[in-house]
């Protein structure tokens, strides 16, 4: 009897009898901002009131534990956002906004110590961010940036206050200037695969490429990671970024979710609400449509019919060689038992029933295979629903993975040829093509 691997539901699952009113799974943590008009606006065009950040904060309470703020000063945001996300259940990570002017540091610093004078600032508050881009925008240096992080992370130390401080910025920043590595208590990087125009398919994929080396980097310091701003627009258009659609950008929440997931990556979904006034402020057209809800607080309907479901991770351990199937760079190899984490990772699929798709996890991208014929290439390539290179059964009874568009074709390491990875037509036992699926707990 043909099996596919053991899964407990496919990855995403959309509804095709109407769509659910809710997400049903929640973000780690959504990015929010008060802000409901242009720079220009007086307060009451350009900032929300109490009322308005309270309804956000319930309506936010469906989809995350976290919300994060970028300033204390604009809009007052600080002062409202903290009771109104406290009474839904929520807790803040705060944002300092910086300039060139250190004059402009001290405003929000002195907006940070009302709140601790009047109380709003104590344990729901989780961390805190000086700076939000500010070295990408070449306003700062990265040691004037580590300045203003000291000065306020001694701040609030004096205050009693032991929250983790950090500098948000995009992860080139973070490669470029090592240093910042060492100061910050923790990691906070934006990445956006979409401003990297990268097809759909590959956009977690390509996420997780760039984290790759800043992940080795922050483990020999012993630091976490928090990707402060992660996203995809679901509209407009823009040759500098990739293609923003409604579907894209549920393609991408979808699988960054997943591959965020098995990682157990911290972050911070851009952005909670979608913002007209970004465009009416000078901003680009799809910078409006990064919400998952609309302006008005309802679901956007592309995420509504989405269901997200959990898939087991798996290793695959060959009879013949009693070594595993692992991914590296894009190319497959077998390894034995390792200790390290990176080798750990690569030793690890999650196997997809309703697509037959077999994804690594070190990459996540899929199994494919596109040579019908002995020794044919086996790679690993951007996972599409659609691709039939990238199709496979399990036989429970044999221990085969046999490729479904190359009928007769098994999987195969050859120990002769370095164990190299193959297609190869498919051979009653053959110790080369049985494998067996085992919890990698158990490697």
């Amino acid at each position: 009897m043909k099996l596919f691997f053991p899964t407990i539901i496919a990855s995403v699952v959309l509804l095709l009898n109407g769509s659910a009113d809710a997400l049903n799974v929640k973000m780690p943590g959504v990015n929010y901002n008060s802000r409901k008009g242009p720079d220009w606006a007086p307060d009451s065009a350009k900032c929300k009131t109490a009322s308005e950040v309270q309804k956000d904060m319930y309506a936010l309470k469906g989809v995350t534990d976290k919300v994060r703020i970028y300033s204390l000063v604009d809009c007052n945001q600080a002062e409202l956002v903290l009771p109104a996300a406290k009474n839904a259940g929520l807790k803040v990570h705060l944002g300092i906004w910086t300039t060139k002017s250190h004059d402009y540091l001290l405003q929000e610093k002195a907006k940070l110590a009302g709140l601790i004078d009047k109380g709003l600032y104590d344990n729901n508050v989780i961390g805190l961010h000086v700076g939000s881009e500010t070295i990408y925008r070449e306003e700062i240096d990265a040691n004037t940036a580590i300045s203003y992080l000291n000065e306020i992370r001694s701040y609030i130390r004096s205050r009693g206050k032991n929250t983790p401080v950090t500098i948000a910025d995009v992860i080139d920043i973070y490669y470029a200037n090592q240093q910042l590595i060492d100061a910050v208590d923790y990691i906070s990087v934006n990445q956006f695969s979409f401003w990297e125009r990268s097809d759909v398919n590959e956009g977690a994929a390509v996420t997780l490429d760039r984290l790759k080396s800043l992940r080795v980097a922050a483990a020999k310091k012993n630091k976490k990671i928090v990707i402060s701003e992660v996203g995809w627009s679901s509209g407009g258009s823009d040759p500098a970024a990739a293609v923003a659609t409604p579907a894209n950008q549920a393609k991408f929440f979808s699988d960054f979710f997943q591959m965020a997931r098995s990682h157990n990556f911290d972050y911070y979904w851009y952005v909670a609400f979608d913002s007209k006034w970004r465009v009416t402020n000078g901003g680009k057209e799809v910078e409006a449509d990064f919400g998952i809800f609309k302006e008005d607080d309802t679901m956007k309907s592309n995420f509504q019919p989405l269901t997200i479901g959990w898939k087991d991770p798996r290793a695959l351990r060959n009879a013949g060689t009693k070594l595993l199937l692992s991914e590296k760079d894009g190319n497959v190899y077998m390894s034995g038992k390792s200790t390290d984490w990176l080798v750990q990772e690569q030793q690890v699929w999650f196997f997809d029933s309703a697509t037959q798709q077999v994804r690594s996890k070190s990459s996540d991208r899929c199994l494919d295979a596109y040579q019908g014929w002995n020794g044919g290439i086996v790679h690993v390539y951007r996972c599409m629903d659609s691709e039939v290179n990238q199709k496979w059964t399990f036989e429970s009874s044999t221990g085969k993975l046999k490729h479904v568009k190359h009928q007769g074709f098994c999987l195969d390491t050859d120990p002769a040829q370095g164990n190299k990875l193959q297609l190869y037509g498919c051979s009653p036992n053959n110790a080369n093509q049985q494998w067996s699926v085992i919890n990698p707990a158990d490697i």
